[in-house]
């Protein structure tokens, strides 16, 4: 087993569906036994394995792993080698496939996050070098005594990075389920807005759903026990990146983002393709923000008369972008 912590600047561009590696039992859970899990979110992991020969007298480890984190998500990491689901030592592993288990304790809410990767390789006098990018949104829950009638409190929120600004606050509209049921909503006590207000204590399903421009993220909170008396806070940091026109033509007033190489693919004048979009915003002159990775993106005028792509634009978690 091996410990391995690093940050990354750029999220690389292969996806992971184009690799034969497959990611299986992913699982984000938090030691006071909240599950987190999310759907339409930005959340993914990246693999990508390559090879290089080993001399004979190469005494080391025939597989390296690089792990990288995009954002605030884990505080460290460790991973093994199974085969039929039994551990394999690394050193004088025989050729053959395995499985590359890995766990990340978490940097926020204390917690573990774990996966497994298949189809891990290794041949003979060759080593195998599997690069592993993990980006995710992070989980924190603060939690106080405030006298409450015996309910609990509740408030939440989103943020697009660690260091946000107020305008990179976004509220997380807050839906209880009772636990292992999502057919039918619970309506709290007392609601003193979508985002807070005070329910009976228990333990519920929640569902925190953020809009940012035309998407909706849903991250649930399952087995959430609410103590009386108490009241969380609840944040979703989505360690996202940001981008921004700060160019001086006034007539931009859109911004469409594409998977990088979209532009290159058109003929003739720049058109926009709203299926192809990864997202739009149409306010041009705040931070939106998007997910960490490389994008076309085609500038807007009000009327959609005038379109102009700026290619290959890297958009990295936690920093702004400018585009003039």
């Amino acid at each position: 087993m091996k410990n391995i912590v690093s940050t990354i600047v750029l999220v690389f561009v292969i996806l992971l569906s184009t690799h034969a590696q497959q990611v299986s039992n992913y699982t984000y859970k938090l030691d006071n036994g909240i599950s987190i899990k999310t759907d339409h979110c930005w959340n993914q992991v990246w693999i990508q394995q390559s090879f290089t020969p080993m001399s004979k007298d190469d005494k080391g480890s025939p597989l390296a792993v690089n792990i990288r984190a995009l954002g605030d998500l884990i505080a460290g990491s460790e991973y093994k080698l199974t085969n039929g689901g039994k551990e394999v030592k690394m050193q004088g592993v025989v050729p053959g496939k395995y499985e590359l288990n890995l766990a990340f304790k978490l940097s926020g809410k204390p917690g573990k996050l774990s996966f497994s990767v298949g189809n891990i390789e290794i041949k003979a006098g060759t080593r195998t070098a599997v690069s592993v990018t993990l980006y995710d949104y992070q989980i924190n829950i603060s939690e106080k005594q405030s006298p409450s009638g015996g309910l609990s409190e509740y408030t939440s929120s989103a943020v697009r990075c660690k260091a946000h600004t107020s305008q990179d606050v976004y509220p997380g509209v807050i839906t209880f389920y009772e636990k292992g049921k999502h057919d039918k909503a619970i309506t709290p006590d007392q609601a003193t807005g979508k985002s807070k207000g005070k329910i009976k204590a228990g333990t519920y399903d929640v569902l925190m759903a953020i809009s940012i421009s035309n998407q909706t993220h849903q991250v649930w909170l399952d087995n959430f026990q609410l103590k009386p008396d108490v009241s969380y806070e609840v944040t979703v940091n989505l360690n996202a990146g940001g981008i921004i026109y700060t160019g001086i033509n006034k007539d931009i007033k859109g911004l469409s983002l594409y998977q990088a190489g979209t532009a290159a693919k058109q003929a003739g004048k720049p058109e926009r393709v709203k299926n192809l979009e990864t997202i739009s915003f149409d306010n041009v002159n705040i931070v939106n923000p998007c997910s960490p990775g490389v994008y076309d993106v085609l500038l807007r005028n009000a009327k959609e008369t005038k379109l102009e792509w700026k290619k290959n634009i890297a958009i990295s978690s936690g920093a702004r972008t400018e585009i003039k």
